[in-house]
């Protein structure tokens, strides 16, 4: 993904504009598309800045304003599933994907492990009685 120009540029390209030159002259010195310095023209008169958005990183997680209610959900139940609180969440009109459950549990540290495995299954292959078969008729 892309970074914004520097604020040096555009200062520079909005002060060439103003200068008198056509979007056209500045676009092939600076070596921009015409829609970009027009865009800069347009932020600098809309707006009286240059400055570039806030670029990423910034965005709320949807549940934040649950919070309370989702830490006290895992408390309570720390097996609970991504379905589970999401079934909770639904009852107090809160309609969230699993998805964002997760990068929200992720988030605040709330991970949570299912129960530890179990007896795990052996490799794949012969069962011990068709081993002890074939050991069985090569004897014969």
């Amino acid at each position: 993904m892309g970074k914004p120009y520097s604020e040096d540029l555009r200062e520079r390209v909005v002060e060439a504009i103003e200068a008198g030159h056509s979007r056209e002259e500045v676009a092939e010195v600076f070596r921009l598309s015409l829609s970009t310095v027009g865009r800069l023209v347009r932020r600098k008169r809309e707006t009286g800045s240059i400055r570039a958005d806030k670029f990423g990183g910034y965005k709320e997680h949807v549940l934040q304003a649950h919070a309370d209610r989702v830490r006290q959900l895992v408390s309570e139940q720390p097996d609970i599933t991504l379905l589970e609180i999401q079934g909770h969440l639904a009852k107090h009109k809160v309609t969230v994907s699993q998805t964002a459950i997760f990068r929200f549990l992720r988030h605040v540290n709330l991970t949570f492990k299912k129960k530890p495995a179990r007896r795990r299954t052996g490799p794949a292959g012969r069962s011990r009685c068709a081993q002890d078969l074939a050991e069985r008729t090569a004897h014969t």
